[in-house]
């Protein structure tokens, strides 16, 4: 048993009374700390229980603005806002975010680092709530698997991005025969843009029915979709002593796509219109139960908060790491 599981025992009595015993413990600890001394036997650590820690408090701050500044900001929150009233929407998502996403994010950071398990294992302090950890080890699976796919279709662009031409700027008939017109699209035939043939035909194509079956992979999805999985190997084959290293990047890249996408974005002929349609707000939309429901949502979604990786990360914490600030 180790020194945290012997104290979480002793701190709390039967009757769910604190222990006065260990709280006179912990105070005297504390004294001895301001003095420089510490306890060989009472110092709460996380030696002993094989776990590793962070190699910089840094890389746990990195990873958890790296898991919050991802798809479910970039992507999902300004449609999202759009939908539900522009800049109407910020103020019933900041009160959920203020009163129930900073709440919840804060409880699963101090459980899992005094605890230092991960999500399912946590769920030991009451064995009758352990399908939650479950739960979250699923859900977490299943947005992992569908994050992944999203990744093989970025590589591939990312790659496709690389040749003189881009081959979404011009018509190619052999993704779109019958439909262009030279390097244009036949409005005749489809009111689609280059960019969605280029999607629907070439990147992920698309049948119309499956009586024949969905076909055989497309290779170069393949081989994007088992890079991806590489990828995501390599930054976690160490533990957190690769993935922290990875978080430097992972947390800091974002900052300079979006700042890149600003600077495009405002240059684009009606960026204006189409800013000022967004941040306009339509001050009716607060009272439908429709747009705070969309705020406790992207809430979640952008704090990650329910999945479990805030208690996994928080986990590899040093006991005594000061989480709340």
């Amino acid at each position: 048993m180790t020194n945290q599981s012997y104290k979480l025992e002793v701190a709390v009595t039967h009757n769910g009374e604190i222990n006065k015993g260990f709280q006179e413990d912990e105070e005297n600890e504390i004294k001895l700390e301001k003095n420089g001394v510490l306890p060989a036997v009472a110092v709460l650590t996380n030696e002993g229980t094989g776990r590793d820690t962070w190699d910089n408090p840094i890389e746990f701050l990195l990873s958890c603005v790296a898991m919050s500044v991802g798809l479910g900001n970039v992507w999902r929150f300004p449609f999202t806002a759009y939908e539900n009233g522009g800049g109407a929407f910020l103020i019933p998502y900041i009160i959920v975010l203020f009163f129930i996403g900073k709440p919840i994010y804060f409880l699963e950071m101090a459980m899992g680092q005094f605890s230092s398990s991960g999500q399912v294992k946590v769920w030991e302090m009451a064995p009758i709530f352990k399908g939650v950890g479950y739960g979250s080890m699923l859900g977490t699976a299943c947005v992992v698997s569908y994050y992944v796919s999203l990744m093989a279709i970025t590589v591939f662009y990312f790659l496709a991005s690389f040749k003189s031409v881009l081959p979404w700027a011009e018509c190619n008939t052999s993704w779109a025969p019958g439909i262009c017109n030279g390097t244009l699209i036949n409005k005749n035939v489809t009111d689609k843009t280059v960019s969605e043939l280029y999607f629907e035909n070439e990147v992920f194509p698309q049948y119309a029915s499956v009586e024949n079956g969905i076909g055989l992979p497309h290779w170069w999805l393949t081989l994007c979709l088992i890079g991806s999985w590489v990828l995501i190997f390599l930054s976690l084959v160490k533990g957190v002593q690769s993935s922290g290293k990875v978080a430097y990047f992972t947390a800091l890249f974002p900052y300079v796509v979006l700042f890149v996408l600003l600077g495009r974005g405002v240059t684009l002929n009606g960026a204006w219109q189409g800013i000022e349609k967004f941040i306009v707000p339509e001050w009716s939309k607060i009272l439908e139960p429709e747009v705070w429901y969309a705020a406790v949502g992207q809430c979640f979604f952008s704090l990650s908060t329910g999945f479990g990786p805030i208690i996994m990360f928080s986990s590899y914490n040093p006991f005594r790491h000061n989480v709340y600030r």
